[in-house]
């Protein structure tokens, strides 16, 4: 579809220049609990974001529908959200960029993947599951199939387009622990359907299950500290948020300041890989800026920080392609965040350690976060490890820091990056020590 009549009737209007962002996401969600069919759900979204330049100022707004009859409506809502903009606009929308890095990445068996297959996946995930101990209580698994598209599109004549899509799969298991009741997750998730394997999801499940039974708090104190990639990787995204150059300019982060400085361990390396392929691949930002791969910190020292168009403008730097569309204006995004592994695998990385703790989940860091100095203390479980070994198991223990001082201590990093949903991938990492809180 073309858009060149939007375009002439917002400069009718008086709109100086207009950009339309359109973004369609379709998706097949399919869930079980104990060999039921409790959810089957296709959904077909479709957001459209309308801007435009009036008198100076900025105005937008949103709907689900892009048709010819609703041109006027969204030129003359963007008008009046202009004239409540009580700041003139600095930028206009952007022209383009010399080049831009395009790839296919859409896979087509993803697409045409039967949904009853789908359900017979989920099924056979339950019944091996309980082939392998009859205290499962019980089982919940799902299926998710995403293809997301997103288009920009503008008065200055750009126009681009993306389009990704990717499967997961999910599952749950519950038994009970005497009188408490312990669960397990297990993700299977990518664009390429085969790293999908139901016996890797079994293994997990059923080990990670009961490897939780009679856990307990261990003593107080500060301990040699493990942290699994996942829980790593909610940190890597605390570390980079505060990267973030408009938390900066308002001296709300704690890397204010840092840019060429020492902020973690030489050990450590994250890096913002958009070009890559996969399903987070993308080669343009929300302004329609050419992406690129890029060191945020490098061998430990703080590369950059992560810029719109304005930010940028405000600290006379360039734009690093990260501007993020969110709650009715230009903010700051990142995608495809990913943490340097070593060459060490993890039982000789934990193979030092005599007394210490493996942390496998964290919860409550978001509230427990304090985003200008980085301190923390979250709720967490996991394992001791004793003699260099994974032991018993540890529940009812918190965690606490701050994370600048933890990035400092990372002593060791394990060879395996493990991806996670949410465009993070981490290895399991060792901090020199961390205070627990327990008993």
């Amino acid at each position: 579809m073309k858009y060149e009549e939007f375009f002439e009737m917002a400069k009718e209007k008086g709109l100086s220049s207009a950009q339309l962002i359109l973004t369609r996401s379709r998706a097949t969600t399919i869930a079980t609990f104990n060999q039921t069919v409790d959810k089957y759900k296709v959904a077909d979204d479709q957001t459209v974001i309308a801007s435009g330049i009036y008198e100076g100022r900025y105005g937008s707004c949103t709907t689900d529908r892009l048709e010819r009859s609703t041109y006027a409506w969204l030129v003359e809502q963007i008008i009046k959200a202009a004239k409540t903009n009580g700041q003139l606009s600095k930028i206009d929308f952007f022209e383009g960029s010399p080049k831009y890095t395009k790839r296919t990445v859409f896979k087509k068996e993803l697409a045409q993947k039967a949904p009853g297959e789908a359900i017979e996946d989920l099924m056979d995930l339950e019944k091996m599951t309980r082939q392998r101990d009859e205290r499962i209580s019980d089982f919940m698994a799902q299926y998710h199939y995403s293809e997301h598209t997103s288009e920009l599109h503008n008065s200055k004549g750009l126009n681009l387009k993306n389009k990704t899509n990717y499967f997961l799969y999910a599952a749950s298991a519950f038994a009970n622990d005497g009188d408490n009741k312990k669960s397990y997750d297990s993700i299977i998730w990518g664009n390429d359907l085969s790293a999908f394997s139901k016996e890797k999801m079994v293994n997990e499940i059923i080990d990670g299950l009961f490897a939780q039974f009679g856990a307990a708090p261990c003593k107080s104190g500060k301990y040699p500290t493990v942290l699994r990639h996942d829980v790593f990787a909610d940190f890597v995204d605390v570390m980079v948020g505060s990267a973030d150059a408009e938390s900066v300019q308002k001296k709300s982060s704690f890397l204010a300041g840092k840019i060429n400085e020492k902020v973690a361990s030489s050990k450590v390396t994250i890096s913002e890989r958009p070009l890559d392929k996969g399903p987070f691949f993308t080669y343009f930002d929300s302004e329609g800026v050419a992406r690129q791969n890029k060191d945020i910190v490098k061998k430990g020292v703080l590369q950059t920080y992560l810029y719109n168009r304005e930010t940028a403008l405000k600290d006379g730097a360039k734009t690093t392609g990260n501007a993020s569309y969110r709650g009715g204006k230009i903010a700051v995004g990142y995608t495809n965040l990913i943490m340097k592994p070593s060459k060490k695998g993890f039982e000789e990385m934990i193979a030092p350690i005599k007394e210490g703790v493996y942390i496998t989940s964290i919860q409550g860091l978001g509230t427990g976060m304090n985003e200008t100095n980085g301190d923390f203390s979250c709720q967490a479980s996991g394992y001791m490890i004793r003699a260099g070994k994974v032991a018993e198991p540890l529940t009812l223990i918190t965690l606490g820091g701050n994370v600048l001082k933890m990035f400092g201590d990372i002593k060791d990093i394990d060879s395996k990056n493990e991806f996670m949903p949410d465009g993070i991938g981490c290895p399991d990492v060792f901090v020199k020590s961390m205070s627990i809180g327990g008993k």
